[in-house]
């Protein structure tokens, strides 16, 4: 493996990954939910994207390993996008959105996205 190529890969995907997190484009539901239901974007790959580099992060997993399973249009029933955190109120509106499975060193990973928002759903262990 070449360490240096490996290394300047890794930096910049962090480095996407934090202007992304700064912007509030990556992870985490909004604290002030729109008032208006965002709609999906022309290319849904970008969302993918997202979801690979949030899933980079936070498993070590090379974005090259990293595979698409599934890419699935949905309506979620608010602006949580199923993914509802404690204390947070979200607004109930009909939210176009996308489940996306990513699979990582044999294990499948789910988040849910619109707009430009990605969530990776917590693994509940079952």
């Amino acid at each position: 493996m070449n360490r240096p190529r490996t290394l300047l890969k890794l930096v910049l995907i962090l480095m996407v990954a934090g202007a992304l997190s700064a912007c509030g484009l990556l992870d985490g539901n909004d604290r002030n939910p729109p008032s208006q239901a965002p709609e999906l974007p022309e290319d849904l790959e970008s969302l993918v994207m997202l979801a690979k580099f949030d899933l980079t992060l936070k498993t070590g997993v090379e974005l090259e390993k990293i595979a698409t399973v599934s890419v699935e249009q949905v309506n979620f029933m608010d602006t949580s996008l199923g993914v509802r955190e404690p204390g947070v109120e979200y607004e109930a509106v009909v939210t176009p959105g996308l489940i996306i499975i990513l699979e990582a060193e044999g294990k499948e990973y789910e988040y849910h996205a619109s707009g430009a928002k990605v969530i990776q759903v917590p693994d509940l262990g079952f």
